[in-house]
């Protein structure tokens, strides 16, 4: 039987393209970016290590690994580019040493060899330009020929993860980073933090942070979209410095603490309440570095997606790619890959097509009173696991182990996974979160699996969507199940200027959604809450809950984690005899944090 949808859709010969772009135009879908202001000699220093300097998407190259990865990280709490912060803090101190405050306090030594860095450095980028790039010097050619025969000729995907890239955007939506961090395998992300960054910063063409989505270019609902974006942001930047000072006398600074650390830990405070207001069309930064294969995987993935921005971005990751690694995302261009996309695609579709006929639609779901439900797990879960752990020693087959550890009354079976999960204790009566959470349990826990049907906030969405390990779907972002904020945020005299803005966000929402459902989701504020399910093995749910329960997180999320907690315990008390929960209530979430970095500052003689 062939496909049910294919005669309704494209024809897959419009996919059949010799080179990127594809034969969409995407144009209208381009994000507002205006490049750096950047000197000739600026550009002459960035050209080596970066494939443009004058886009929003950008691969890195010839850099080390440390260097590559460190400023990846910094994009997390990130106020400059990063090409940016590389000239500022990598090539600003090699080639104007004297200019560095510690300068006068080096040795004749150290300086000496400061100077010599510089000119090695100088000739390192006239000898780039002077050859025209690296691949002319070497023999770049015969390994791409190499990875060319051996995936296209005979198909052997594994080669291709033996070859990384950073990748990195500047400017996306959080609609487009929710397609990215759902690739799961082979690619490692970092985004720009909403809890700890200001977003009341303008663009250089003066507007807010937010997309434009390409299909309300130039329509009636175009002008509206931009009143209720402003109006969110307008908010966030009104209430920003009074909220501050709402939160610090809230919470007065405790003995202690040190200035340092009183300040932080309420500013942290006062963005993660107020981040509530941030629309999914709220622009990020976001770094990745993944394998060959996953970024092929990953362009496929977004190249024919229902959304025109992640579409767009799509193309756009396929033409940077080339520049660095054209073997590795050359089958997206050819039959093979347009009907991987195509396929995609299809499901979608047929995932509609099948809901409106199977499902019965009532007025509205029920949200528990709660956040989680547990709605399936593993049955005699301490069988599967214990059975797990034993096989590699047994010499047995496996249904030979699990009848064994079958038979065994259900009290030898717990004694037997408590005595497992008290080596992370290391000798002590009991293990602590903070110090042993780090100790995974074993593999085997992976034997037993649990699902969770969760509703939380959008925000705290995007953070517990970072599990990986778990398998998500989700349902479109929505604002038909109301909104949750934190009791400060409900207490204060902000409330009413709030409300106004989410009553505006959610009348704009029902209008967009009669005519594009997916493109209402980018007015969606991070207070709204949204539905989805994760399962996961009893392993991810010791990882989860011990990390995401902790005294950093968002108590929002924290209520979340202790949910998934609660129901894995009772539906398999034996397994999680052990599990770490942390009930404790944390009102400011990175106060303990910042009080610890303050003591390692004042351990190592920094304050």
């Amino acid at each position: 039987m062939g496909s049910v949808l294919l005669d309704n859709m494209k024809d897959i010969r419009r996919y059949t393209f010799k080179k990127l772009p594809i034969a969409e135009d995407l144009t209208r879908y381009a994000i507002s970016y205006t490049p750096e202001k950047l000197t000739r000699e600026e550009i002459n220093y960035l050209t080596p290590f970066f494939t443009n300097i004058n886009k929003p998407i950008f691969a890195l190259k010839n850099l080390p690994e440390e260097i590559a990865g460190a400023l990846s990280s910094r994009y997390s709490r990130a106020t400059k580019t990063m090409r940016r912060m590389f000239l500022d803090e990598y090539i600003g101190p090699i080639i104007r040493p004297q200019s560095q405050k510690s300068w006068e306090e080096l040795s004749k030594k150290n300086k000496a060899e400061a100077l010599k860095t510089k000119e090695a450095f100088l000739e390192y980028i006239e000898f780039f330009h002077k050859k025209g790039g690296f691949d002319e010097v070497v023999n770049i050619q015969r390994g791409r020929k190499f990875f060319d025969k051996w995936l296209a000729d005979y198909g052997d995907d594994s080669i291709a993860e033996m070859g990384g890239v950073h990748l990195c955007i500047e400017g996306l939506s959080n609609i487009a980073t929710r397609e990215m961090v759902d690739k799961r395998v082979g690619l490692s992300i970092i985004e720009k933090s909403t809890r700890y960054v200001q977003f009341w910063e303008k663009r250089t063409d003066r507007e807010y942070q937010y997309i434009v989505p390409g299909e309300l270019r130039g329509t009636s609902l175009e002008k509206r979209y931009k009143e209720v974006m402003n109006m969110l942001f307008d908010t966030y930047s009104s209430i920003a410095p009074r909220y501050h000072e709402y939160i610090m006398k809230r919470y007065p600074k405790g003995e202690d603490e040190t200035d340092g650390s009183f300040v932080r830990s309420r500013s942290a405070k006062r963005f993660d309440d107020i981040r509530d207001l941030l629309p999914f069309a709220t622009q990020t930064f976001f770094a990745m570095y993944g394998n060959g294969r996953a970024f092929e995987d990953l362009v496929n993935r977004l190249i024919d997606h229902e959304v025109g921005e992640v579409r767009y971005w799509g193309q756009a990751m396929g033409q940077e790619l080339k520049k660095v690694v054209p073997s590795f995302v050359t089958r997206p261009e050819t039959p093979r890959g347009a009907e991987v996309q195509l396929y995609r695609s299809n499901i979608e579709k047929l995932r509609d097509i099948l809901t409106e006929k199977l499902i019965k639609k009532t007025k509205k779901g029920k949200r528990l009173a709660r956040w989680t439900r547990l709605v399936t797990s593993t049955r005699e879960a301490d069988v599967e696991v214990l059975a797990a752990f034993l096989f590699p020693s047994a010499d047995l087959s496996y249904q030979d182990v699990r009848r064994q550890v079958k038979s065994m009354s259900q009290k030898k079976r717990s004694e037997y996974i408590n005595k497992i999960l008290g080596e992370r204790a290391f000798g002590r009566k009991e293990a602590e979160r903070f110090r042993d959470r780090f100790k995974k349990v074993p593999r085997a826990f992976e034997s037993a699996s649990f699902l969770f049907e969760i509703w939380g906030r959008a925000g705290d969405y995007r953070d517990l969507h970072r599990h990986r390990q778990a398998s998500q779907e989700r349902q479109r972002f929505t604002v038909n199940w109301g909104y949750d904020l934190e009791k400060e945020v409900l207490e204060s005299s902000f409330i009413l200027e709030i409300k106004k803005a989410y009553k505006m966000a959610e009348e704009l929402y029902q209008k967009l959604y009669t005519k594009w459902p997916a493109v209402a989701q980018y007015v969606v504020p991070f207070a709204y809450l949204q539905h989805w399910y994760m399962q996961m093995s009893a392993r991810e749910v010791y990882w989860l809950v011990e990390l995401r329960s902790g005294p950093q997180g968002r108590e929002h999320y924290r209520q979340i984690s202790q949910d998934i907690g609660r129901l894995a315990k009772k539906a398999a008390p034996a397994v999680f005899q052990k599990l770490m929960i942390d009930t404790n209530s944390y009102a400011l979430a990175r106060r303990e944090s910042e009080k610890k970095i303050e003591k390692k500052k004042k351990a190592l003689g920094i304050m």
